[in-house]
């Protein structure tokens, strides 16, 4: 019992040790949150652990620390906000290399009205990685929000060399563009020609762009406000007070960071919703990443490392990382107040130095917290640098190792496809690419393909299809002298002459001659209730053929998510409630048709919607993205003819001028919207009921048996 609780007593000094942050050796310890990364539906499936908590260091007197920089020496540049200073701490020594503080500095103290320049709050550190004839290697840039020029609060920009010496500040510009707005600068970075991008606080107007003389350059990208449809009614209509009122806003979500790699490359990130969160900027500020998915929405700080690996961190505490292309690798990390090594209260900054360590800040707890890449993450930046190097077989070699510790791996997938596409192995390309849902990658393999096929066959295509026509047009003549087709026109005759088989087909005869279809429909002379509806049921089959069974290029849902319960619900419902709205539509406006009627009109002019379904299902399986185009014209063609014969069925059977029809119809699916409204309404109301009751009963128990 004495040893276990010796055991015990140990086991919590340990950790009372390492939460202190006492110094330990360099190593990962084991993780303490997971992996995650995406399956072939977008959704977070746990992974291998990608990085290990490594160091946690809390002895550095840290207060707020905002950002984090690496600099020429692979040193941690750290914007200690809480302290008004800048910290330059080297992880590998365990000492404070310089400690940067700006007091009542004057950089002309000759001059006898020389301002004096005080850092108070610094929120943002940018480090220079590669000299040019405006920077210095190693000079570092510092953006304070709340600096003070001889006591009075200014947003000033500090430039110093790479040994802490003040060279330039840079204040709120004074161009007439810029206006009456606040400076207030929160994070700064610089490319080669000096030229900064500045993000200040509250300026939703986009990044400030600044010369490295400190002239106003112009806002060199912004956000851009997504509204819903439903919100852009109300903008339209209500008041900027209303609009307030009901929680929408139109203020640009503002920028929270922005990072210039090695390169040169622009990248920022931003929080809110609705907003592209991480963004690769063109010279002109343009976004480069199209539809990339994000793993969170409320990132405070984006790094770029020097093979293009792009990081960022997040307020909630999970660090992504994504490709140089933007596509999503694995998320990690965590929110929660505890001391636990790789636990977060406020992640504020990141970085990563050249040993491809993340070190990250704690604004929160005020610590350094560092994590070290497994074999399993250094394997995956490997494969993409040999990718991006060309060197492709070395690449599936790599993704290859990847697959044989995580064979669910998309990411694996698609980096193997994308290899194998680049080397002109296509099938294999597209086998990879479709386990790991990449349609558009997909389409292209399935392009090379199907043009290499056509190049082998083209000319055997060309002569199988002379003679099928030939044959054709011989039998055609062999028939119409010698009769030997008789028996089998006779036989296909007197199956079409079945009643309920000459029903259905009738709506061939509507789509080719409507106007006298529907005339004898009414008559009762051709059709039958029992016709229609099988005619319903081919439709729904098709449709559901077509949502359900296309190829996998255009096939978005997964027939496994597909709710045919749902399915089958909104066809019967919406078509009942068409045609009994056109019923009582048709009754008050003098229609001469009664609801059998208008059910048999609606279901035979289907026809052409059948074969649209039909036969853009069928094109899918040998089309690719660059002939979508056509697949959706054979579909939106049939529904555009069935929706002309559902027009003249009503025309007819009500006996209806052109402009009584319009009206039906409109005033027909206004009903129908009307019904479904007050309908989800009821279901809606029913549900509160219920959750009431339910909540009151569970209230009623708690208070019996507490």
């Amino acid at each position: 019992m004495r040893i276990k609780k010796l055991i015990l007593l140990v086991l919590v000094l340990l950790l009372g040790f390492t939460s202190l942050g006492l110094k330990t050796e360099v190593q990962a310890s084991s993780s303490t949150t997971y992996t995650y990364a995406l399956d072939d539906n977008g959704d977070f499936v746990q992974t291998q652990d990608a990085y290990l908590p490594g160091q946690t260091i809390t002895y550095l007197g840290l207060d707020k620390p905002k950002d984090i920089a690496i600099d020429e020496n692979n040193e941690l540049v750290i914007a200690d906000a809480g302290n008004s200073r800048v910290l330059v701490y080297n992880p590998v020594t365990d000492t404070i290399v310089r400690e940067i503080r700006i007091e009542d500095y004057q950089m002309h103290p000759e001059i006898e009205d020389d301002p004096s320049y005080t850092m108070t709050n610094p929120t943002g550190v940018f480090v220079v990685l590669e000299e040019s004839t405006y920077v210095g290697l190693g000079d570092i840039y510092i953006a304070d929000a709340n600096a003070l020029i001889d006591g009075v609060s200014f947003g000033l920009i500090f430039h110093l060399d790479n040994s802490g010496n003040l060279l330039e500040v840079f204040g709120k510009p004074n161009s007439p563009m810029y206006g009456g707005l606040d400076f207030l600068p929160e994070k700064v970075s610089v490319d080669k020609a000096g030229i900064m991008y500045v993000i200040s606080k509250g300026t939703s107007d986009g990044i400030i762009q600044m010369s490295n003389t400190g002239e106003f350059l112009g806002f060199f990208s912004s956000n851009a406000v997504t509204l819903t449809l439903r919100e852009q009614i109300q903008q339209f209509i209500y008041t900027d007070e209303q609009l307030e009122n009901l929680g929408i806003n139109l203020t640009p979500p503002v920028f929270t960071s922005v990072f210039i790699d090695i390169n040169g490359g622009v990248y920022s990130s931003s929080s809110g919703i609705q907003v592209d969160n991480i963004k690769k900027h063109n010279t002109q500020g343009t976004n480069m990443f199209a539809d990339i998915f994000i793993a969170t929405n409320l990132l405070s700080d984006i790094y770029v490392n020097d093979e293009g690996i792009i990081f960022t961190a997040d307020q909630n505490g999970y660090i992504g990382v994504y490709t140089n292309d933007g596509e999503f690798i694995y998320t990690f990390g965590t929110i929660n107040d505890v001391s636990v090594a790789g636990f977060f209260k406020t992640l504020s900054g990141i970085a990563v130095d050249n040993d491809g360590q993340i070190w990250t800040v704690d604004s929160g707890n005020s610590y350094l917290q560092s994590f070290a890449p497994t074999e399993y993450a250094l394997t995956i930046y490997s494969a993409i640098i040999n990718y991006n190097n060309t060197n492709y077989e070395e690449a599936i070699r790599l993704w290859q190792e990847v697959l044989s510790l995580n064979q669910l791996s998309i990411l694996a997938h698609n980096g193997i496809a994308k290899n194998y596409l680049q080397i002109e192995e296509y099938q294999l390309a597209a086998d990879h690419f479709k386990i790991a849902g990449n349609r558009d990658l997909f389409s292209e393999s399935f392009w090379e393909l199907r043009n290499i096929w056509l190049q082998a066959h083209l000319l055997q295509v060309i002569l199988i299809t002379f003679l099928f026509t030939l044959f054709y047009f011989v039998l055609k003549f062999v028939d119409k002298k010698y009769k030997i087709f008789a028996p089998v026109r006779a036989a296909i005759l007197k199956t079409e002459n079945v009643k309920i088989i000459n029903d259905v087909l009738y709506m061939r005869t509507v789509s080719r001659k409507p106007a006298d279809s529907f005339y004898y429909l009414r008559r009762k002379n051709k059709g039958s209730y029992l016709g229609a509806l099988i005619i319903l049921a081919i439709t729904f089959l098709s449709y559901l053929m077509f949502v359900a069974g296309k190829g996998f290029i255009f096939q978005y849902t997964d027939i496994n998510d597909l709710d045919l319960n749902s399915i089958i619900l909104g066809f019967v419902v919406l078509i009942g409630l068409f045609i009994v709205c056109s019923y009582l539509v048709t009754s008050i406006q003098d229609g001469e048709g009664t609801m059998g009627e208008i059910f048999k009109g609606f279901a035979y002019s289907m026809w052409p919607f059948i074969l649209g379904c039909v036969f853009s299902t069928v094109f899918s399986y040998v089309a690719t993205n660059n002939e979508i185009f056509m697949l959706n014209v054979i579909f939106y063609i049939g529904i555009g003819w069935s929706f002309v014969l559902v027009f003249l069925s009503i025309s007819e059977i009500q006996n209806y001028t052109f402009g009584q029809t319009i009206k039906s119809i409109l005033l027909t699916v206004l009903f129908v919207i009307i019904i479904l409204l007050v309908l989800s309404f009821i279901q809606m109301t029913i549900r509160q009921v219920f959750s009431f009751f339910e909540e009151f009963i569970k209230e009623a128990v708690r208070n019996v048996f507490s």
